[in-house]
């Protein structure tokens, strides 16, 4: 996030896929997105919208951010248009508990990293399409946008209404987009994105985005 201009935004920040935030133990109790605002003067921040569908992580995401009343924390998925209803199965391996990093509407995605044989357990969840939901929770533009979906980064991307998309900086995961990498990527470049480097996650996972204005 070296590149990331800190000194000019809206103060609004927006994370997709929150997890327990930095409560989880077995990720050695980091999440790049929280460490990055939890980083930044409280009077550059806002709002901070988290959206997590996992019951077992709303707990700790209360936790986490209890000290913040600015944030607001929303249990559902974010879902690509393909999917017309709005609730949807969500799938876990138990082997990820507590906080089930994994845990996908894609069953794919889990059992790329548990193997097949694991026997996945499931629930429902209520669902949005991206653009609805901002539309939803944010008046204005977002400074800072975050995604982690879990085997669906792609699909959203390619997606969402990027024209209606009122954003400055992406950071997504870049780990699992597949063969869909370079149409990701050309389709944010062609709809005014600049490739900044690296993006909010601690391991270097992500890749930033900033809007040309």
């Amino acid at each position: 996030m070296d590149t990331y201009n800190h000194d000019n935004g809206s103060g609004i920040f927006v994370q997709v896929g929150a997890g327990a935030g930095d409560l989880d133990t077995r990720a050695n109790c980091r999440d790049g997105f929280t460490e990055f605002i939890k980083g930044l003067p409280r009077e550059r921040i806002n709002k901070i919208i988290l959206v997590e569908p996992n019951p077992f992580n709303i707990p700790k995401l209360r936790e986490c951010w209890k000290e913040y009343p600015e944030s607001e924390i929303h249990e559902i998925g974010i879902v690509p248009s393909v999917y017309k209803d709005d609730v949807i199965k969500f799938y876990y391996c138990p082997s990820d508990a507590p906080h089930y990093q994994v845990a996908s509407i894609n069953k794919a995605h889990i059992q790329k990293h548990y193997g097949g044989s694991c026997e996945l357990k499931e629930h429902d969840i209520k669902v949005k399409y991206l653009n609805d939901f901002i539309n939803e929770v944010v008046d204005g533009q977002i400074e800072l946008l975050s995604l982690d979906i879990e085997g669906i980064d792609a699909e959203v991307l390619l997606d969402v209404d990027l024209t209606k998309l009122n954003v400055k900086y992406i950071s997504f995961e870049h780990l699992h987009l597949g063969n869909k990498k370079t149409q990701v990527m050309n389709r944010l470049e062609n709809h005014g994105f600049t490739f900044k480097g690296k993006g909010v996650d601690h391991n270097g996972y992500d890749y930033l985005y900033v809007q040309k204005f």
